[in-house]
């Protein structure tokens, strides 16, 4: 059965038919070869249903809601701004307050794309004007895209936690130093690329102008503490601090800064509600796949193989990674996470490991699928703003992938870098 799974998903995948759909059609090719009563398939759409039946999963249309409000309503300009105060005179200072604002950003809005599209938007017309090359721009905005999705609360680590039942705040709090390394390593490489092509700096502003600066972007950065705070601190669960973001998301842009307005509110709601369906298909379909595969005793079948070749927990963690980054470079990521983390979560628990660790190095390798080609999708929104062909943009892409795939070795085999946190928290 197995094989009629893959058989059918890859055809599905070739013929370009969504993979949500794809996800479906291989699930339903799967039943049918196994069924001995064809009633079963009634199961499937109570599959697809009870996969979505979840409350942790309200997080997501939230905080993709709260971070199509905020790149509406001039959150994200307010970010750029404050975060050009302190490192826009620092040479490649565009470049580098693109990776902290795209990193401070993340930390009030889990998608990748998102954070990509809001800050690549507002920074590369002026990055332009000071002749960055603009394969290096594009390559800026992709890579710190994809390496944000460590930032919580990441909409990916919200899924790792509820189809692996592991805690998403000790996710988020696991997630917290690791960013910070892929947001320093991305800095180092920019500062690098700033010394050799002798690139600009930010321009100079008065006192005056920082000031006004500073004081208009406390209230952005004050939702960051308001959302990490409330769940690091136990007032409320991840779910309700994404309602939380949405909330003061829309006062602070609706009515302090005036910059929303109904037609925008209205382009969110719409946005927000393409943007969860897509991903909540995938999650319906896929928890149909894992069923099959569960009926068929495919996930014991491949967590005996693991076990077998990754004898400890150092090869193991080899294995995982040269299968997501395989995956993401052909494929989203998010059915790759539904279908397998249940799988190679008791595993990596039997050899050790905590399952915290194994969902942040999972996480790091979603984020460089995020911008490897042919299917990085932070790399074709970096590309959409910039015009620049995804071919033309690879080679100077390839020395960030290269810096993110150091990070992720770190993040994989150090594991105190993931875990200090969250145990220092109680998690």
């Amino acid at each position: 059965m197995g094989i009629v799974l893959v058989v059918v998903f890859g055809l599905a995948l070739a013929l370009s038919v969504p993979i949500g759909i794809a996800l479906g059609v291989a699930a339903l090719a799967g039943l049918m070869t196994i069924a001995l009563d064809p009633s079963f398939i009634i199961l499937l759409p109570q599959k697809f249903m009870s996969g979505l039946d979840s409350f942790p999963l309200l997080a997501i249309p939230l905080f993709i809601l709260a971070g199509s409000i905020m790149s509406r309503g001039g959150i994200a300009r307010r970010i750029v701004d404050l975060t050009m105060v302190f490192f826009g005179r620092i040479p490649g200072g565009m470049g580098i307050v693109v990776t902290v604002s795209t990193f401070f950003f993340g930390a009030i809005c889990g998608s990748g794309s998102a954070k990509t599209a809001a800050i690549g938007s507002v920074m590369y017309p002026e990055m332009k004007r000071k002749n960055y090359p603009p394969e290096l721009a594009t390559a800026i905005f992709a890579a710190a895209g994809g390496a944000s999705s460590l930032v919580p609360p990441s909409i990916d680590l919200i899924i790792i936690g509820v189809v692996a039942n592991i805690s998403i705040g000790g996710l988020f709090a696991a997630g917290l130093v690791p960013s910070f390394i892929n947001m320093a390593a991305l800095v180092g490489l920019v500062y690098y690329f700033a010394k050799k092509l002798d690139l600009p700096r930010g321009p100079k502003l008065a006192w005056n102008s920082k000031l006004r600066i500073v004081r208009d972007g406390l209230l952005p950065m004050f939702m960051i503490v308001i959302v990490l705070g409330g769940i690091y601190g136990g007032i409320f669960t991840p779910t309700e601090a994404a309602a939380v973001a949405v909330i003061y998301g829309f006062c602070l842009s609706f009515f302090v800064y005036r910059e929303l307005n109904l037609d925008g509110l209205k382009n969110a709601l719409l946005q927000t509600a393409t943007l969860s369906g897509v991903v909540l298909i995938v999650l319906g379909t896929a928890s149909m796949i894992s069923f099959v595969m569960t009926f068929d005793r495919i996930p014991h079948q491949i967590a005996q193989a693991i076990g077998h070749y990754a004898s400890n927990w150092v090869v193991f963690v080899l294995f995982v990674n040269i299968v997501f980054i395989i995956l993401g470079m052909v494929m989203d990521a998010l059915p790759a996470i539904i279908v397998l983390m249940p799988i190679i979560v008791p595993v990596a628990v039997s050899l050790g490991m905590d399952p915290i660790h194994l969902g942040i190095l999972v996480e790091a390798n979603v984020g460089l699928g995020m911008i490897t080609p042919p299917v990085g999708i932070c790399l074709y929104v970096a590309c959409g703003i910039s015009k620049v062909p995804v071919e033309k943009s690879i080679r100077t892409l390839l020395p960030f992938i290269l810096v993110l795939a150091f990070t992720l070795l770190l993040i994989s085999y150090v594991p105190q870098i993931t875990l200090a946190l969250p145990r220092l928290l109680g998690f």
